[in-house]
């Protein structure tokens, strides 16, 4: 086996990330598509002692579970991996990851895994997508998505299954304006060009749609105009802003946001609760899978009238805020200054007094306050902490893995969100 050698490999299994296992000569080797059962041929990118990786390049004879893959940019695209692979075994194997993880990773044996949560929607259910611009092959900018595997390489974006239909009209029609208008696109590698991302939040909860253009500089033809062109294709086109990002980052925020049509920020609700949602808040992109996997952590935890409960990691205080209506207190430990404003301003919003934040790395708040450092140190009856990827830890510290509940936030990909609840051993 070498680099760039072409071989005919079958897929076994897919592994936790989403990549495709096959083996050749009693070696492992990764690849960056196919299916269990494909027998492929794949071209070899890399060679390691104990495994190998490879680029598909083509797919010789499909595996029964494979199913027509509905969106035309699923080849290339880097969102929806699986979407080719029927969903209900998408959820069956995600189901096992999460086992296997648990006993190969964390080295807990027979974890109580609860059934997996299929998605309510399997298409259609992105409240917020970010989309990239970059300069054509004549000059114009284009508008869409990456390539898979490529931070430098976009694809024009003709449609998208995951994101909601009034999403792919706001960014065919921001597409259609910056070619007229002449928009220079940002370029990754050289750092030329204003047009750098869009971003697009519609919560389907509330049908209130928020857009964001971050760009270099105000150096965009009619942004005034593109921005009533966009408020003009719907009434749930609730804020439209512009975000200065001068940094070489490739990323979808900035420093300086200007509201060009409606408020600064639109509104989401979650199991009775009103949060806000600005350009840099953080709220789960599946609003109505977000429902129910934090109605199963209330479940889990079971929360009494008379518990405090500490909540480490906590955002915007969505979980502070449900847990606060059934509790006498909770605190929520956030160390990103503006979510945990944000948090306040919920809470007030909701008209809950009986919770409080506080802004710091959660590890070292703890530390303050186990050393009397810090006021207000808290005696907690639960404690919730988002994100737990320190399973094993916990259980060497005395703690008893109870039960996990998996539930898939995001389908077509290989992502996974599970609901854990531990008690002391």
């Amino acid at each position: 086996m070498k680099v760039n050698e072409l071989q005919i490999l079958t897929v076994s299994d897919l592994v936790l990330g989403g990549q495709a296992l096959a083996r050749h000569e009693g070696r492992v080797v990764f690849l960056d598509r196919g299916l269990p059962g494909d027998r492929v041929q794949a071209r070899l990118t890399r060679m390691r002692r104990r495994y190998a990786e490879g680029r598909l390049e083509t797919v010789l004879e499909s595996t029964a579970r494979r199913v027509p893959a509905r969106c035309p940019h699923v080849a290339k695209c880097g969102g929806c991996r699986f979407q080719d692979l029927d969903y209900a075994e998408q959820c069956a194997l995600k189901q096992r990851q999460v086992r296997e993880t648990l006993e190969h990773l964390a080295g807990i044996a027979e974890p109580r895994v609860l059934p997996i949560v299929p998605a309510p929607e399997p298409f259609h259910y992105r409240n917020k997508m970010e989309f990239g611009f970059a300069p054509g092959p004549d000059g114009e900018p284009v508008l869409g998505l990456h390539e898979r595997g490529a931070f430098d390489r976009l694809f024009a974006l003709d449609t998208c299954l995951i994101a909601s239909p009034l999403t792919v009209e706001i960014v065919r029609a921001t597409a259609r304006f910056a070619a007229a208008r002449g928009w220079r696109a940002w370029h990754p590698r050289l750092h030329t060009g204003v047009a750098r991302h869009l971003v697009v939040r519609h919560l389907p909860l509330t049908g209130q749609c928020a857009v964001h253009l971050v760009a270099a500089s105000d150096e965009l033809a009619g942004l005034e105009e593109w921005a009533r062109t966009i408020a003009a294709l719907s009434p749930e086109v609730r804020s439209v802003t512009r975000i200065l990002n001068h940094s070489h980052a490739q990323v979808a925020t900035g420093e300086d946001e200007r509201v060009l049509h409606g408020d600064p920020f639109i509104v989401e609700r979650l199991l009775g609760l009103e949060f806000e949602a600005g350009s840099a808040a953080f709220l789960q992109t599946n609003s109505r899978q977000a429902e129910a996997l934090y109605q199963a952590a209330l479940d889990a935890a079971d929360p009494s009238a008379d518990q405090t409960v500490l909540d480490l990691y906590c955002g915007a205080g969505t979980l502070t805020l449900l847990f606060a209506r059934a509790t006498r207190e909770t605190i929520g430990v956030e160390s990103v200054a503006p979510a945990t404003e944000s948090a306040r301003r919920n809470a007030a919003r909701n008209r809950i007094a009986n919770a409080s934040f506080v802004t710091g790395e959660s590890r070292q708040v703890l530390r303050e306050w186990a050393r009397g450092e810090r006021p207000g140190a808290p005696k907690p009856d639960l404690v919730v902490v988002d994100p737990a990827r320190d399973l094993k830890d916990f259980v060497a510290h005395g703690w008893r893995l109870d039960q996990v509940a998996p539930f898939d936030m995001f389908p077509h990909t290989p992502h996974i969100e599970c609901v854990a609840r531990l008690l002391p051993a």
